[in-house]
């Protein structure tokens, strides 16, 4: 039956014919579209005589208090359900007139809830000291009725279990408020009536009063314990310090809430009084994509108006009630381009702040703004107070004031469980024939190259701790050396040498074997969950885009972000920050991408990631991990580390070596977050492996015997060190737990052997002691003496 003319429809005739045929959240949408036209469209004509009216919106109140049974019943008692009716018909009518104050274009229909008015809303239950994410409901399309009719079930559920906390013998610190990560009690109020009654304040607001609260900052966010406790040091050292925050512990959070403690309200310390109304503050950032962010967080954070991106994809600056950010990257603040800059800022904030330590480099941009307070953020400035970085950026900028790692995340909770796996694959025939003739040319090379006059000429000019090359491994180390100390004066025969080196290595980059393990895993994530979303790191660009390519028929939701994706740098970060917010509002999809993810940029709730690239330092696969290991609800994070393993025609110094370090990481980095990997051999011969583990360990064990460090997770280590973090009694467990007797070490037997000193040592100097098992595997004697004598030392005197 289609719309009638007058006379309209009875009631009874509407509900018969109509409504009847609709289901339970159907009628409610479509009652509720019809009263809330008749209520902001003054000439709207309804289905039924306007006498009738009343009729409907009581049956409409009877539908909506049965829908709200339905939601809370296994919750509390839904006896008073009148209440909740009441209060809904009051919360329905006056969103409707705050629209008033949101003027948009004509429709002939309304809108229910605006974003404008929602996020105002918000705030305001944000002032009474409630956490607004408990009220999030951003799975329902933001606009519709529904979506009101949730945001209203939502806080009546959480009401509902506040009460049974207090009443249903649940022993609770609170009777209705919500308790923040202090403990301390946030609003005694019910969460229903403190709704209902901001909303009827906002519905009789003038247009000019609402527009003003919306551009006022306030802290929509309680924050974490070590969020707070950084923000506290750093207040306490006068306001300028670095925040040492392990990845995904919640540093950029830590950066908002200095922003809201110089010119906004912090809704959870009522006695915090603003610095100044007028701040002028500035964020600097080594890229676009990782400043637009900031853009974004601190508009949302903050409670403020959605933000855009400029048309050079660098953001506009975000100007409030109180304040203005600008966005900076730190190139543009070198001295070369004399960028016009304020006389002085209350605030700037540097972000991945270990990026600036060199004092002839970004060290000079990030000393040219004056300001009464700075605050650097960063993942790892240093592994500890003598380390060079660390002591550069301390003198260019500030000391580090706090310093919360992944150890402290895995015990707060704050990093989840996961899983995560290291898969080792094969090269394909044409692969391994152009590795041998690789490896033939570069050998060829070196052999001429080693014994020159010229090579023992540079090494007596470089400071190096050989005066001749014994292999490869020598070679890398010179020509790094030789990069820093002689700058053009390398010869060409070392250049080439090098090029050809790297050549090479991207034979195991790019190999076929390995993308295509890497895409099978990655479209059974995508065909087997309509739920899923993967972020995914690959070496190159090439290689981004033909994953791309094999992705995209699994997923609408298949995005690359690179710098290639535009020919000029203004249209490619327009691009890159777009791609990106679309991948953060799909609930399906891939994101790709090579370098420009490791480091600033959050993937929001992706929750798989897969490392296709390769990983040249320890710093890059804790940052790859720390793309997904952040906690979205009950999600369990998983992570698939991928890595090429050619089977022959080794270069010594250069390729067992860079394996077994690689994979040793991965074991050093299972020790720091708890979480062992498992090794999935599917892809790849056990006898290629072995070889492989036995070269490396080969390559360990003529490092230890020239004394070189050792490269671990949390920075370089030299042998004494690891040793020196050996108590009296751990040296017992290992020698009581390990046979020392045979031609090598169990890795069983020291990885039982480490689960017992648990109890007994550091995760710090866990991750140490691991180290002897690549570095004396197949030296237990040796190992065995040197733990007795540590017995011997530590026993004198006792």
């Amino acid at each position: 039956m289609g719309v009638p003319t007058p006379p309209y429809w009875t009631f009874d005739e509407y509900r018969r014919d109509v409504l009847d045929d609709l289901v339970r959240t159907e009628e409610l949408l479509r009652l509720d579209t019809e009263i809330s036209n008749k209520e902001l469209l003054p000439r709207y004509q309804g289905p039924v005589d306007n006498y009738e009216w009343a009729d409907l919106e009581r049956y409409y109140s009877r539908l909506f208090s049965d829908f709200v049974v339905e939601r809370i019943k296994d919750f509390v008692d839904t006896t008073p359900v009148e209440l909740y009716r009441e209060e809904f018909d009051s919360f329905r009518k006056d969103i409707l007139r705050i629209n008033e104050a949101f003027p948009g274009p004509s429709s002939t229909t309304a809108v229910t809830i605006p974003k404008p008015a929602e996020q105002l809303l918000l705030k305001r239950l944000r002032l009474r000291r409630y956490d607004p994410t408990g009220l999030d409901v951003t799975y329902i399309e933001q606009g519709g009725p529904l979506y009101l009719l949730e945001l209203f079930i939502t806080a009546a559920q959480q009401q509902a279990n506040r009460e049974m906390l207090s009443d249903g013998g649940i022993t609770s610190q609170q009777p209705s408020g919500i308790i923040n990560s202090t403990g301390t009690q946030t609003s005694s109020d019910s969460l229903i009536s403190a709704l209902v009654e901001e909303a009827k304040a906002l519905s009789g607001a003038r247009k000019e009063g609402v527009r003003r609260q919306l551009l006022e900052p306030v802290l929509m966010v309680t924050l974490w314990d070590n969020q707070r406790e950084g923000l506290q040091e750093w207040l306490d050292a006068d306001r300028e310090g670095i925040l040492e925050m392990a990845t995904a512990t919640g540093k950029t959070v830590a950066g908002i809430g200095a922003v809201a403690h110089l010119c906004g309200e912090l809704p959870d310390r009522p006695d915090h009084e603003p610095r100044t109304e007028d701040a002028n503050i500035m964020v600097v950032a080594h890229s676009n994509a990782i400043l637009s962010q900031w853009e974004r967080e601190l508009g949302e954070k903050l409670g403020l108006p959605g933000s855009r991106v400029g048309g050079d994809g660098q953001p506009d600056t975000l100007s409030f009630t109180t304040g203005t950010v600008e966005f900076r990257t730190a190139h543009s603040l070198l001295p070369r381009y004399n960028r016009n800059l304020e006389s002085e800022y209350d605030l700037v904030i540097y972000d991945e702040v270990h990026h600036y330590s060199n004092e002839e480099g970004f060290g000079q941009a990030i000393r040219r703004p004056n300001y009464r307070a700075a605050l650097g953020l960063s993942a790892t400035v240093g592994d500890d107070e003598d380390d060079p970085r660390r002591k550069a950026l301390e003198n260019i900028l500030a000391p580090v004031v706090y310093t919360y790692d992944l150890e402290d995340a895995i015990e707060d909770e704050i990093i989840p469980q996961f899983e995560w796996t290291v898969h080792p694959t094969s090269f394909d025939e044409s692969e391994r024939e152009e590795w041998e003739q690789s490896t033939e040319s570069i050998t060829n090379q070196f052999r001429g190259l080693k014994s020159s006059r010229e090579t023992r000429q540079i090494l007596e000019r470089l400071s190096v701790p050989f005066t001749e090359m014994e292999d490869l491994g020598d070679f890398i180390q010179a020509h790094r050396a030789a990069g820093y100390e002689l700058d053009r004066d390398i010869p060409d025969s070392w250049t080439n040498l090098h090029k050809a080196i790297n050549s090479r290595s991207w034979i195991r980059h790019r190999s076929q074997p390995k993308i295509e393990s890497a895409v099978d895993l990655a479209r059974g994530y995508l065909t087997e969950s309509d739920n899923v979303k993967l972020v995914m790191f690959a070496m190159d660009i090439d290689t981004t885009e033909r994953l791309h390519d094999e992705l995209k028929k699994y997923t609408d939701d298949a995005y690359v972000v690179h710098s290639k994706v535009a020919s000029s740098t203004r249209k490619k970060d327009r691009i890159v920050n777009q791609r990106i917010q679309k991948f953060a509002n799909a609930d399906h999809g891939v994101l790709i991408a090579p370098k420009l993810l490791d480091e600033g940029i959050d993937v929001p709730d992706a929750e798989v990631g897969i490392n296709v690239a390769g990983t040249k330092t320890k710093l890059q696969l804790v940052q790859r991990m720390g793309r997904v290991l952040r906690k979205h609800g009950n999600q369990k994070p998983r992570f698939h580390h991928f890595v090429a393993i050619p089977d022959e025609h080794y270069l010594h110094g250069i390729d067992s070596k860079a394996y077994v370090q690689e994979l040793n990481w991965v074991h050093e980095l299972g020790e720091l977050i708890r979480q062992q990997p498992s090794i999935e051999r599917a892809d790849v011969d056990e006898a290629v492996l072995r070889r492989a583990e036995e070269r490396g360990h080969e390559q360990w064990a003529q490092d230890l015997v020239d004394d070189w460090e050792v490269e671990t997770v949390q920075g370089a280590v030299r042998l004494d060190e690891v040793l020196d973090a050996l108590t009296l009694e751990a040296t017992r467990t290992l020698r009581s737990e390990v046979d020392f007797t045979g031609e090598n070490i169990a890795r069983t037997e020291w990885k039982r052997a480490l689960e017992t000193l648990r109890s007994e040592l550091s995760v710090n100097a866990l991750q140490r002691i691991w180290w002897l098992f690549p570095l004396y595997r197949d030296r237990p004697a040796e190992l065995d003496r040197r733990l007795e004598q540590i017995i011997d030392r530590l026993t004198v005197g006792k």
